[in-house]
């Protein structure tokens, strides 16, 4: 009886009943479209929260990797210089030793070094 809205022997006030009954249901569906709309907003709003403190995480982590490398590349090029250094100078010990010992010869060691060096800066 409900479904015959246009039906002739329904009376006036059959006819607001069945109105009302689909107004009603028709609300009603309405407001649960409504309800699983702002509940879908809030799990999207949920999921975008998520992902930005992930990326956020993300971003602190590849920072704090990027100063511990520089951290570490430094005090490799630290402990590299004093290698270096410590080398310089036992090799400067061990020339004044050398150059002490046998002047003669660091002299003529030293003027062969010249030559060369003269003789490979003018040639064409």
């Amino acid at each position: 009886m409900e479904g015959q809205l246009t039906d002739d022997t329904l009376t006036q006030e059959q006819a607001m009943e069945v109105a009302r009954k689909r107004g009603n249901t028709a609300l009603y569906q309405g407001r649960q479209a409504a309800a699983n709309a702002e509940e879908g907003r809030g799990q999207v709003r949920a999921t975008a929260r998520a992902v930005g403190d992930q990326v956020r995480s993300a971003v602190s982590d590849a920072g704090a990797t990027a100063q511990d490398l520089a951290r570490r590349a430094r005090e490799e090029a630290a402990l590299a210089s004093d290698v270096f250094y410590q080398q310089g100078a036992r090799t400067g010990k061990y020339l004044i030793q050398n150059v002490n010992e046998y002047p003669l010869t660091a002299l003529l060691i030293a003027g062969g070094i010249g030559y060369g060096m003269a003789y490979l800066m003018l040639r064409r």
